[in-house]
Formats: structure tokens, sequence, C-alpha cells
């Protein structure tokens, strides 16, 4: 029977050698300019998904906590200024 440890320690291993095969056999293995499209694509991969993450985080902190660029407005000290409650209603 296989352990929780064992199967941790042999999927770092796996994803070590996947690592090693694909800058060995992959990276290496092509010319320059494929290498340099390669990285740009990867980095440009990189920051989109860690925006993404980051957007996504934020909302679920806004949700949680209600802190954040989202949360509830103060009331206005302006008696006339136009709020969501008296939009449709005629003056």
């Amino acid at each position: 029977m296989v352990t929780i440890i064992d199967f941790v320690v042999e999927l770092f291993t796996s994803i070590i050698a996947l690592i090693i095969t694909f800058i060995t056999d992959v990276f290496l293995g092509v010319d320059p300019l494929t290498a340099i499209l390669f990285l740009v694509g990867s980095a440009l991969t990189t920051v989109a998904v860690g925006y993404f993450g980051l957007l996504a985080a934020g909302s679920a902190l806004n949700l949680l906590t209600g802190w954040g660029a989202s949360a509830r407005e103060e009331a206005s000290a302006d008696p006339d200024a136009r709020s969501s409650d008296n939009m449709g209603k005629a003056r």
C-alpha cells in the first residue's frame, strides 16, 4: 500500500524529472529564435495568470471581509446628491 508521503515524494521526483527532460530534450534542442519565443510566451502567460489570480484573491477577500475598493460607500453629506434610492423619482 502506498502512503501519502510516498505519493508526495514520487510526485515531486516526477516533476523534477519532467523539468529536466523538458530542458535538455525539448528546449535546448531547438534554434535560438524558437527558444526566445517560448520564453516570451511563457512570461506573458505567467503574468496573465498571476494577474487573474490576484483579481480572484481580491474578490474573495472583498466577499469575505468587505475590505477593498468596492466596499460600501459612505453616505453623502449633500442631501440633493443623486443616489440609487432616488434615481427614478421626480423632484
